[in-house]
């Protein structure tokens, strides 16, 4: 009994724990902000009942599956979008190396509705590009449900009309007024769902509370130093790899129209979605910054497959070496990476029993590799 409370008690458990898990879903039953998500609370509850699992336990493979589901519906997606068998396995390969799907489960990320919301857009993206206009407002419709934040994503769909491939000047025309209205209907859908379930569930005071509170995140996020370099480094981990291969891929000369709709998605997204969660959310919780990625993920052979190339290609790391005017450069940079990751951002506390700091050096390692290779390559060719 003792030790499943101070698993309950304890947000920095490194071990699958039945007590902490059972909290958790608890806790998201009986929390205003998580109680109007019902979806897989239910799963979670289902699955105990129908297989005799402890509370906790079912937990595990009903998340775990759907987060190998939602890397499935990524390929899926990639071979709907026209890309081949072997850039699909790497968008999905892509998708599970990145930080908030890695470590979707660490402290503080705690996913919980995300696999099944991920599964939902991902299959609504499928519906979308299909143009199965049904399929597409059942499945968005259930992605508001299971999280909300779903709609974030609706400015961004919008730049895609009429078409992925059609480039249209005129933003007002009768087909595209039709299609805007198509696209944001499950809004509607969910302003109905969520009005009937408060109301019957009593939770409309405790939501009116809860989102006056929401401001308070914003003074946590960076009250002292440690919260403030754990909110910046969560943002970080989460999009500054994407964002750096974003704007260098919008500076180059091969790029085109169907290509661009993705990276101007996302970057929209990213500025729709960031400061939302800086000012009404924990930020340390990384997977909040995730969103955006929708619009990359399964593009991402695609848009920065040649670049990603480079840093595999030995050729790149020899370059640097061989010259000092960039190898003093490339060792000071990641010297001072280091002492960042693993002596700073460490000894205030940060990333304790996790690989979050090595993979914090590894996103830093990327674009500053990849950024004196650029340097260099271009002033070869001047």
């Amino acid at each position: 009994m003792s030790e499943n409370m101070d698993s309950m008690l304890n947000e920095n458990n490194n071990r699958i724990s039945n007590g902490f898990l059972t909290s958790q879903i608890k806790y998201h039953k009986e929390f205003g902000p998580f109680a109007r998500r019902p979806f897989t609370t239910w799963l979670i509850e289902t699955t105990s009942e129908t297989f005799g699992m402890k509370l906790g336990v079912a937990f595990v493979p009903v998340n775990f599956f759907l987060l190998f589901l939602s890397g499935i519906l990524i390929y899926f997606l990639s071979i709907c979008l026209k890309q081949n068998k072997q850039q699909g396995l790497f968008n999905m390969l892509c998708y599970f190396l990145t930080f908030s799907i890695l470590f979707a489960f660490f402290p503080p990320v705690f996913s919980y509705d995300e696999p099944l919301q991920y599964c939902f857009i991902l299959l609504s993206l499928l519906s979308f590009v299909q143009k199965k206009w049904v399929f597409y407002l059942v499945f968005f419709s259930l992605a508001l449900v299971t999280r909300e934040t779903t709609v974030l994503l609706l400015p961004a769909l919008l730049i895609f009309l009429p078409g992925l491939k059609m480039a249209s000047k005129k933003w007002f025309t009768l087909n595209r007024l039709r299609l805007s209205a198509l696209i944001v209907l499950p809004v509607v859908f969910y302003g109905a769902f969520i009005a009937i379930y408060l109301w019957k569930h009593q939770l409309i005071g405790a939501t009116k509370t809860e989102m006056i509170s929401r401001y308070s995140c914003f003074l946590e996020n960076f009250e002292n130093t440690k919260n403030t370099v754990e909110s910046l480094v969560s943002f970080f981990v989460s999009l500054g790899v994407p964002l750096y291969f974003a704007f260098l891929f919008l500076k180059g000369k091969d790029k085109n129209n169907f290509h661009q709709k993705f990276v101007y998605a996302f970057l929209l997204t990213v500025l729709i979605n960031s400061p939302i969660v800086f000012v009404s959310s924990f930020a340390r919780e990384s997977r909040l910054f995730a969103l955006p990625l929708f619009f990359l993920w399964p593009m991402v052979s695609q848009l920065f497959g040649k670049d990603l190339k480079i840093l595999s290609s030995l050729k790149t790391y020899t370059q640097l070496l061989m010259k000092w005017k960039y190898l003093l450069p490339f060792l000071i940079l990641n010297f001072l990476t280091y002492w960042f990751c693993f002596r700073y951002y460490q000894k205030l506390g940060l990333g304790e029993n996790t690989y979050f700091a090595e993979y914090l050096f590894l996103s830093i390692f990327i674009i500053t590799t990849h950024f004196l290779w650029s340097l260099s390559n271009r002033r070869q060719h001047s």
